[in-house]
């Protein structure tokens, strides 16, 4: 694995409008991305379902040709960027074999990305972005190991999106960090520091105001484990295809951790 110690040059977590909660195509972050000087762009927007289950925040199981085509034709328009085919996939343990059969066998994918937002509670499924995910760490935790453990994904998005609803930061939730860096380190899996945390509002813990992630102890923690990083907006616009991307880095090297680019499939 290659470090970056460079300027910005790759963001891997980007979305089209086709996830329903973005805006732009691939060609127009491509457009963005030449104009930043970026040398690689990952697309990995919200993987689809068969079923098409949580279809309002994700696309739907028909647009795949449509974003295959859309890489294509972004590829050719800008041939000296490098366009990295992916997809941002939620932990369905039942569509494990959908993951594997239709993006990396069928469609030949560079890179899938694993980022929790949905997980199952006492036999529901909890949105961790809503309020009915407030003081369900386990769950989140052992959802996120599994996505580890599972040898599918090349990197794990916000693993430390539990932040969003830890208010209280105690035992249980250290407990969850060192547990994730744990598995991080035993199956050699990078973590993401993600951008889109420093643009939501601040919160009021009992560890003081902070972003809602990424998370200081979190952190500290994945850098006594030696975690390697990757650096991400997590753009849901063409505009904000390296915003926050250098808060990103500097967190990093606070931390004392290596930001580090992937070697992908298909390289």
């Amino acid at each position: 694995m290659a470090i970056n110690t460079k300027k910005i040059t790759a963001n891997y977590h980007t979305h089209t409008y086709r996830c329903k909660h973005a805006t732009g195509d691939v060609i127009d972050y491509a457009a963005k991305a030449c104009e930043k000087n970026l040398k690689i762009l990952g697309m990995a927007d919200h993987s689809p379902f068969p079923d098409r289950r949580w279809s309002d925040t994700r696309m739907d199981i028909d647009e795949l040709d449509s974003y295959d085509q859309a890489i294509i034709t972004a590829r050719k328009a800008y041939p000296n960027l490098k366009i990295l085919k992916g997809m941002e996939c939620d932990w369905a343990p039942d569509h494990k074999n959908f993951y594997i059969d239709e993006f990396k066998d069928k469609r030949n994918y560079d890179y899938l990305m694993g980022g929790l937002h949905y997980f199952r509670y006492k036999g529901e499924w909890i949105f961790a972005f809503s309020q009915d995910a407030y003081g369900k760490i386990r769950e989140y935790t052992d959802a996120v190991i599994k996505m580890i453990e599972s040898k599918i994904f090349d990197f794990i998005a916000h693993p430390d999106l539990f932040g969003l609803f830890t208010v209280k930061w105690d035992t249980e939730a250290v407990k969850a960090s060192r547990e994730i860096c744990e598995a991080a380190k035993e199956f050699k899996i990078p973590l993401e520091i993600n951008g889109g945390g420093f643009r939501r509002p601040l919160m009021e813990t009992n560890i003081g105001i902070r972003y809602p992630y990424p998370v200081d102890i979190f952190w500290e923690i994945a850098s006594d484990y030696g975690i390697e990083a990757i650096c991400s907006s997590d753009a849901h616009s063409p505009n904000d295809i390296i915003t926050s991307m250098d808060l990103c880095e500097d967190f990093a090297k606070k931390k004392n951790l290596s930001i580090a680019q992937l070697e992908f499939m298909n390289e």
